[in-house]
């Protein structure tokens, strides 16, 4: 239990304040901890609590001790104790303890004052407890008198811009205290203000004199007299005030953000403050710290120097010569600087000692350079620019690395809108922006040039001859001039893997790529290139190169083929690999070996190199590897089907189909047709997918590859399935299986075991069906896509002979494999129509509802035909017949526009019996009578039960009873011969 009583009185236990008591017991508490440890008579007690004047109660001290045992049931026995005619309290108020504990450090510990005072002040909530008020003002003394003592500290420290305003305020409530006057008056002084300083004099010396008769101290005196005559801050040396800053520029578009965050790291009050910008060259860092010394000059009132290091350049300044420049700037005599390094060094930090500059360091070869010319006091502050993260000096001196990044599309644009004087181009102008990657040496150049001229013409230009060679006004305005500075630095081996860089197509890469293309000394290429900024860390240990310079690295020499292949090696071998982990069972036309590859986590790899293959395959085309382009799309095919990134499975496809093409592999060819018949499968196109698998049948068959024949054969059954070709589809899957049962090859197998089980179901063989699913189980590992889709078929199995129990099992054991959307649709669908089954028909819609969505969203026809049925089906089982039909027609519309002669047929008796539920007899017989013919052509059993069910009831209602009888049996004998449970 802690008491604190610099504020309201508050009780606090276990961290927590708990409700005050009664005003007489605040009171009483309050008498005790200000004399803690100590008897306090009951006579004193009620001294204390009825002051003179006060009413008091008929009998003081029986009232006393009533306080008394009230207080002991709050604080306890053992804190609160009798001791003769009084009371002890064995403990005192915490936060007066830490205020005046704070306040004996501030004054042992110099070095670290304004941080003692500073907690000590936090100890205070508000006024202190008011019951003695000879002990109030005392307290508030204690608090004034520290405060003083704080703002004094931090005067010392040179930090008046920062604590002007708080000045003002406390002056303001406190008008009559002569110290904190002076203080006031030194930081409107150290602020240049010296006028205001003087006139704070004149209005503290008239109150004095009207309200007391006195005048100022002496000390208030000499005070006055020394800012009257500038001379307050005179050091024995003269000090000479700078103000070195370069040109800001009027247009520094797009770096607000950054230029607030850099001021207010350099006007913190924890230590010297050091920010270092580093980046790409041409990328602004300069302007940003040109902006932040302008607008930061107030803060530093005794100078803004600027240096430039030269550290690109072949001739850095050495350290030892910048201090003697900044010795002799401020004001020293040149035959008073020592020659000893670190005499000058330790001279400089002297000199800077009570004054508060802001020093920028501009273009920064590396910490050592730095180093040397950092102030030792907190006063003053260093900004620093290079083209080198220097983490040197982040980490031995508490430097802050920011990173200036290129310009957003907005900036970008904004920047080179502000540099022309024409309108309505605001295309042609984000034309540009891309074209110089936001570079803003680049944007500036590009928007001087171009203003000159069209926008159009320029953008143009750089397209067709390359940006680098139109980014330039002469030889010292070229962004070329700015990388080539970097470049001329490195050493050869670095120069070599600079340019082998500049053969990655993507943007994003990993170290194993840059290892492909340089070789064993990779790590140290790119070490020391992220030094020099010409290439970028982006985090998740990948790299980025601008485009522009990657462009200057690529102009630098011819494209060294053998890095490239052994780049488009690793790529199509670390791929395969990964679809190996992921897809055992999926079948691929074989590939070159490139090697063992191992990848820790596949999925992952793959989502991030997807740009990357789709890059690579596109300058294999250029570069002679034809090859790549198919493999790589052929590779990765079942990964974008799963995660529906048509897309980009579209775009690798046509790259591959150039690849084939040009290097007449048939291999190849087949692969990119099989490809492009699942993608028209995928999105309704049964019949165009049918013809495209039939020809990339014929190719594999020309070239042998005999497991692509059965793969294409069972994918041609697919779509006879979904066209409700059932007999078809069954006899194509047969002869897929056969080819690889004939193999060995029963890793394959699940997925034809699957969808063949569709085939049985939707044949009304739903005995058959599990029994292909349990096959298929056998070959399957615990955690995979085809698992999934078995226990998600078999759960549709089970559903239609009833076995609503084991169709949930197998959806409860199938929801943790799910991965993907498409896997989320096919889980959605299974578990929205158990659902349906078992009577929770809002459960199903919700589910439907997002299933369709998802369907939707992919461009899967066929699955969103079954979640708008599901979705109606949730409706009808309720009675909303309206809303129902409604889904129904949706579905139908999709079904018949996309030949899915199945579903076509189930749904056609559904908006059947919503005709006969509606009471239009004569249009459910109708429908019914289509619904059964669709049925008999694909001999779908589940459609051919609806019918006639249906129809039955249709008959009866019609006065048909024979009618009646005969579909009912028909309706009957399906039931019983395949123990089909009717919905």
């Amino acid at each position: 239990m802690e008491f604190h009583i610099l504020g309201p009185l508050e009780i606090v236990v276990d961290g927590c304040a708990v409700p005050a008591p009664a005003p007489r017991l605040c009171s009483l508490l309050a008498i005790l901890l200000l004399r803690p440890h100590r008897q306090v008579p009951v006579d004193e007690l009620i001294d204390r609590l009825w002051p003179d004047g006060a009413p008091q109660p008929a009998n003081p001290t029986a009232t006393v001790h009533t306080y008394v045992r009230r207080l002991r049931d709050l604080v306890g026995a053992d804190v609160l104790q009798t001791r003769g005619r009084g009371y002890l309290l064995s403990a005192q108020p915490s936060d007066l303890v830490a205020f005046r504990a704070a306040v004996a450090e501030a004054a042992a510990d110099p070095a670290r004052q304004v941080e003692h005072l500073r907690n000590a002040l936090d100890q205070w909530r508000g006024d202190p407890v008011e019951v003695e008020p000879t002990v109030a003002v005392g307290l508030r003394e204690e608090r004034l008198t520290t405060i003083e003592q704080y703002y004094d500290a931090r005067l010392a420290r040179g930090e008046h811009a920062d604590v002007l305003p708080e000045l003002q305020t406390l002056s303001a409530q406190e008008p009559m205290r002569d110290r904190l006057t002076a203080l006031l008056m030194k930081a409107l002084y150290r602020c240049g203000r010296q006028a205001e300083a003087l006139s704070t004099y004149d209005g503290f010396a008239g109150r004095l004199v009207d309200d007391f008769g006195l005048d100022p101290t002496e000390e208030l005196r000499a005070l006055r007299q020394s800012i009257l005559t500038s001379s307050l801050d005179e050091d024995d040396d003269e000090w000479q005030h700078q103000n070195q800053l370069p040109l800001d520029i009027r247009n520094l578009i797009g770096r607000d953000e950054l230029v607030t965050e850099v001021a207010g790291l350099l006007t913190a009050t924890d230590g010297v403050r050091i920010v270092a910008l580093f980046g790409t060259p041409g990328v602004g860092k300069t302007a940003v710290a040109v902006r932040v010394a302008s607008e930061l000059t107030e803060r530093f009132p005794d100078g803004q120097w600027f240096v430039r290091l030269r550290g690109a350049s072949d001739q850095p300044r050495r350290a030892d010569d910048v201090l003697v420049d900044l010795l002799r700037a401020s004001g020293v005599d040149p035959h008073a600087i020592p020659d000893d390094s670190d005499a000058r060094a330790a001279l400089f930090r002297s000199r800077l000692a009570k004054r508060s500059i802001l020093l920028v360091l501009d273009d920064a070869q590396d910490a050592a350079q730095v180093r040397p010319l950092l102030p030792g006091t907190p006063a003053s502050a260093v900004l620093v620019t290079s083209r080198n993260p220097l983490d040197a000096l982040a980490a031995l001196d508490g430097g802050i690395p920011l990173h200036v990044p290129v310009l957003n599309p907005e900036a970008g644009t904004a920047l080179v809108h502000s540099m022309l004087q024409a309108t309505n181009v605001s295309g042609e102008i984000e034309e540009l922006v891309d074209l110089c990657g936001g570079l803003p040496l680049a944007l500036r150049i590009a928007g001087a040039v171009a203003s000159r001229g069209s926008v159009a013409s320029f953008a143009s230009r750089m397209r067709r001859t390359g940006a680098l060679a139109t980014l330039t006004i002469d030889d010292d305005t070229a962004v070329s001039s700015a990388f080539r500075t970097s470049y001329d630095l490195l050493d050869p081996a670095v120069q070599r893997g600079f340019r082998l860089l500049s053969l990655f197509p993507g943007q994003e890469f990993a170290p194993d790529a840059a290892e492909a293309l340089i070789g064993p000394t990779y790590d140290q290429v790119l070490d020391r290139l992220e030094a020099a900024s010409l290439l970028q860390s982006v985090g998740r240990g990948r790299y980025l190169m601008h485009d522009l310079v990657k462009e200057y690295a690529a102009d630098l020499a011819a494209p060294d083929l053998d890095a490239w292949k052994s780049l488009c090696g690793w790529y199509v071998g670390t791929a395969n690999a990964a679809m190996t982990l992921l897809e055992p069972g999926a079948v691929r036309v074989p590939i070159p070996s490139y090697g063992d590859r191992t990848v820790a986590d596949p999925e992952n790899w793959l989502a991030g190199e997807l740009l990357n293959i789709e890059a690579v395959a596109q300058r294999a085309l250029e570069l002679g590897t034809p090859d790549v382009a198919w493999q790589l799309a052929d590779i990765v095919r079942l990964h974008l089907y799963e995660h529906s990134l048509s897309g980009t499975w579209r775009a690798l496809i046509r790259l591959g189909e150039l690849g084939a093409r040009t290097s007449g592999d048939q291999a190849g060819r087949g692969a990119m047709l099989h490809a492009r018949g699942v993608l028209a499968r995928q999105a309704g196109e049964n019949e165009e997918a049918v013809a495209l698998f039939e020809q990339a049948a014929e190719l594999y068959h020309a070239c042998g590859f005999t497991l692509g024949e059965g793969a294409l054969r069972c994918n041609i059954a697919v779509s006879y399935n979904a066209q409700g070709r059932l007999r078809e589809s069954a006899e194509a899957f047969r002869q897929g299986l056969a080819v690889f049962r004939a193999g060995g090859e029963f890793a394959r197998m699940p997925r034809g075991l699957n969808a063949q089980a569709m085939n049985h179901i939707h044949l009304g063989e739903f005995r058959e069906a599990v029994a292909c699913i349990t096959e298929s189980l056998e070959y399957t590992g615990p955690v995979s896509n085809d698992r999934l889709v078995a226990l998600v078929n078999r759960a549709g199995a089970y559903k239609e002979l009833g076995e609503l129990e084991l169709a949930t099992a197998d959806l409860r054991t199938a929801e943790p494999l799910v991965d993907n959307r498409l896997d989320r649709v096919q889980w959605g669908l299974a578990k929205a129509g158990v659902e349906n089954r078992l009577g929770h028909h809002e459960q199903a819609r919700e589910i439907a509802t997002e299933v369709l969505r998802e369907s939707r969203e992919i461009g899967n026809g066929y699955d969103a035909c079954v979640a708008l049925q599901a979705l109606a089906e949730s409706y009808l089982f309720v009675g909303d017949v309206a809303r129902a039909r409604t889904y129904f027609e949706e579905g139908e519309a999709l079904a018949a526009k996309s030949g899915y002669g199945t579903i076509l047929a189930e749904l056609h008796a559904d908006l059947a019996q919503c005709a006969f539920l509606d009471g239009e007899v004569e249009l459910a017989f109708a429908q019914a009578t289509q619904a059964l013919a669709e049925s008999d052509v694909v001999e779908y059993g589940i459609g051919q039960q609806w019918s006639h069910s249906l129809l039955a009831r249709c008959c009866t209602a019609l006065n048909r009873p024979d009618e009646a009888a005969t579909h009912q049996a028909a309706a009957d004998t399906f039931c019983r011969e395949t123990g089909y449970t009717p919905r």
